[in-house]
């Protein structure tokens, strides 16, 4: 557990002696502005929480004190952890210590505590709250801020779709890979963005978008139906309904308007009651690059709804599913006949015209308890990753793997329904260290955890108010672990023009938690820095139209 003291700077040994006698070791300490007390950051590696030897160890601590000097100490974790975010910096949190067999190597620090996703509101609960307002959407906010993570609550029925998606995964993953590549194709670019199967060195993973009609690619089942591709669209429209539910408390919290963050992302996926495509809608194709090195900026699905999409986003129980899988099955089966797409077993692929796809994906992993990880540890990552992980990291503390071996998700948020069998982890910003979100106590009343996760293109467009979350998969202690991150994210051609936003914020006077950004697209974020893209990026100011040469 984490314990922030503050004292008197000439004092500051004589409170530290008793903790250092229980075993807690002293992991961060600076002065805080500007009073010049000590801040004190201590760790105990204690499994449980036992706040009767923390109440005795701070009475020892008093007594040794003189007369009339304070010393206060954060009441919990949470106080800790918020502390923590508020006083210390980037690299100021040290989390080695020597390896005893061998006190010429740093050991790895132990893994935060998950605090059993203690005071985590529910995600109903954040989606109908107004954003701005104190209560859950204020929690999650606050949380996300300063852990680069939050977990928000589903009720066990409500997570009956993920685990339908998780189990129908886990049998498509068991086919032959020749199966999978037919179905799937393999990993590749389609409509300027990737998609598809592949089998890398660390997992297998399928990466799924969603297109106006359903979405790319459709795996089937066994047996030939299409319950499994129901299940996807189904899934890949309520995250995306619940990320744009999110996004009005993240701008609120930034100091802009929910408009602002709408306007960087695709149209909200098509509606089963929508059955126009997008061009008969008359929406315009943007320009294509992007994150996955080359997306196309266009629009997939209906329009915008309200500020920043549908935050009312049905969560569908587990009494309704099969009626609800059962429905978009034969939806997406009807429009395969009328469209002649790709799921339609009668219809001529290479004939078809490539679908149009939105630029936020799922992606469905497989982990093998088999598989040897990074350097030879039980950490299964691809050597791959999204082109945000090679942004400079702007989390906490130093990393116990090479930076290649973590993964932060490129985008705005990724969401992440802890999975059966536990393995993700994520670099908690306050402390900087790994913790364990699926390892936690199962809650009294049947909660199930949706982390949601800071994404790079949110933490460079925040100016690091939010900081990106690193985050690895350790190998499952036997079987395998199908994971279903959710990579929600804005158009690659979007234009990330803060200059209105900072305006509007300071004539309202209120703070604006923005980069002062006026040119650069969201798939420039990755080479923002470099000396090639602030060259680009001066001439693109001070461009002047080429004089006209008279007629002799």
């Amino acid at each position: 557990m984490l314990l922030l003291l503050r004292v008197r700077l000439e004092h500051a040994p004589t409170a530290l002696a008793p903790f250092e006698c229980a075993g807690f070791c002293l992991v961060g300490l600076r002065t805080a502005v500007p009073t010049g007390d000590a801040l004190i950051a201590l760790r105990w590696h204690a499994e449980a929480n036992n706040t009767d030897v923390i109440a005795q160890l701070c009475e020892a601590a008093r007594a040794q004190l003189p007369a009339g000097v304070a010393l206060s100490i954060t009441a919990s974790q949470e106080d800790a952890l918020e502390q923590m975010r508020a006083h210390f910096g980037p690299r100021e949190v040290v989390q080695w210590a020597a390896d005893p067999a061998d006190p010429s190597r740093r050991a790895e620090p132990p893994l935060g505590d998950a605090l059993q996703h203690a005071g985590a509101p529910w995600l109903e609960e954040v989606l109908r709250a107004a954003p701005g307002s104190s209560g859950a959407g204020a929690a999650f906010v606050r949380r996300l801020r300063r852990d680069g993570y939050a977990p928000l609550l589903l009720t066990a029925s409500q997570a009956a779709l993920w685990r339908e998606v998780e189990g129908s995964a886990a049998t498509w993953f068991a086919q032959s890979t020749e199966a999978k590549l037919e179905q799937a194709g393999a990993y590749a670019h389609i409509d300027r963005k990737f998609t598809g199967y592949r089998d890398g060195k660390y997992r297998e993973q399928l990466e799924v978008r969603a297109t106006p009609g359903a979405v790319h690619p459709a795996p089937v089942d066994a047996d030939g139906r299409l319950r499994f591709s129901a299940a996807l669209s189904l899934l890949v429209r309520t995250l995306d309904g619940v990320a744009r539910g999110l996004l009005p408390h993240v701008a609120a919290e930034l100091g802009c308007e929910p408009r602002f963050l709408a306007g960087l992302c695709d149209a909200a996926p098509s509606a089963p009651s929508d059955n126009g495509s997008s061009e008969d809608r008359g929406e315009d194709r943007g320009e294509d690059g992007g994150e996955d090195g080359g997306e196309d900026g266009g629009e997939v699905g209906g329009e915008v709804s309200g500020a920043c999409g549908c935050r009312g986003v049905p969560l569908i129980e587990a009494s309704e599913l099969d009626a609800a899988v059962t429905s978009e099955a034969e939806r997406i089966r009807g429009a395969a006949r009328a469209s002649a797409s790709f799921i339609d077993a009668g219809a001529d692929a290479d004939a078809a015209e490539a679908p149009r796809l939105a630029h936020s994906l799922l992606r469905l992993c497989r982990y093998d308890s088999r598989r040897e990880g990074a350097y030879g540890t039980d950490v299964l990552c691809e050597e791959h990753h999204d082109v945000g992980a090679l942004l400079p990291p702007l989390t906490l503390g130093p990393s116990p793997l090479d930076p290649r071996e973590e993964g932060s998700g490129a985008g705005l948020l990724t969401l992440d329904v802890c999975a059966s069998a536990a393995g993700l982890h994520a670099l908690r910003r306050s402390d900087g260290l790994w913790v364990p979100v699926e390892e936690t106590a199962l809650r009294a009343d049947g909660g199930v955890a949706l982390v949601v996760m800071v994404g790079d293109t949110l933490a460079r467009l925040s100016a690091g108010h939010f900081a990106p979350c690193k985050h690895r998969v350790v190998a499952p202690r036997s079987g395998e672990r199908v994971g279903l991150p959710f990579l929600f994210r804005g158009r690659s051609d979007a234009v990330l023009d803060t200059r209105p936003a900072l305006a509007a914020a300071a004539a309202a006077g209120r703070v604006a938690h923005l980069a002062e950004l006026e040119t650069v697209t969201i798939r420039d974020l990755p080479s923002f820095d470099s000396a090639r893209s602030i060259l680009k990026g001066w001439f693109r100011s001070v461009r002047k139209p080429k004089p006209i040469e008279s007629a002799m």
